[in-house]
């Protein structure tokens, strides 16, 4: 009788090992990579989500309260207090808006005057009423690198010869805080004067 020694193969040769391994290796990396491709996606539509929302909000306040105001008064500063009738065009444009609001009813000011305007120092829009102190109106993760007000036609139609409504246009350029190279936003608009030029 001889005995024969049977030989079972159980498990894996080392080679075979080695494919497996290499294998899943090369598919968590690109599941990784992936997923971090991802994650910096998300960061940055959040990103320009943020700016957007904060940006329009911005731009319609501006625009309700321009709208119903009257007598604007374009400006690169507004230190001193304005007459209540004083107004100014800036067909080229210039770094901030004077007006008188309407009827009093959105600060409840006695003085009812309104400024907005671009802070270049701390790249922001700031809002002013009467005397009190300037606030920003944008938060503090976005950076307004531009911001211009147009003003036409703001003289009174009895004063000149000027037969245009009053109308504002602003543009401002804006972009995420602490970004580089993050592309910017630009936003654009127009507004009319409601009440009727007379």
């Amino acid at each position: 009788m001889s005995l024969q020694i049977q030989q079972k193969n159980k498990g894996f040769t080392l080679i075979e090992m080695l494919v497996a391994l290499s294998l899943f290796t090369i598919v968590m990396t690109i599941v990784v990579g992936s997923l971090l491709v991802l994650i910096d996606g998300n960061r940055q539509l959040q990103g320009e989500q943020s700016v957007m929302t904060n940006l329009s909000f911005a731009m319609d306040s501006m625009t309700r309260e321009i709208r119903t105001g009257k007598n604007y008064y374009c400006a690169s500063s507004f230190g001193s207090q304005l007459a209540p009738d004083a107004n100014q065009d800036c067909v080229a444009g210039n770094n901030g808006i004077s007006f008188i609001e309407a009827g009093g009813s959105i600060t409840g000011a006695t003085d009812g005057r309104i400024a907005y305007y671009f802070d270049s120092g701390n790249k922001t829009l700031m809002r002013k009423v009467g005397n009190a102190i300037a606030q920003s109106i944008v938060s503090n993760g976005i950076s307004i690198d531009e911001a211009k007000f147009f003003v036409t036609g703001s003289d009174n139609f009895n004063q000149t010869s000027d037969v245009n409504q009053p109308a504002v246009t602003i543009i401002i350029k804006a972009s995420e805080t602490g970004i580089v190279g993050e592309k910017p936003y630009i936003l654009q608009t127009t507004i009319t004067q409601r009440e009727l030029d007379l």
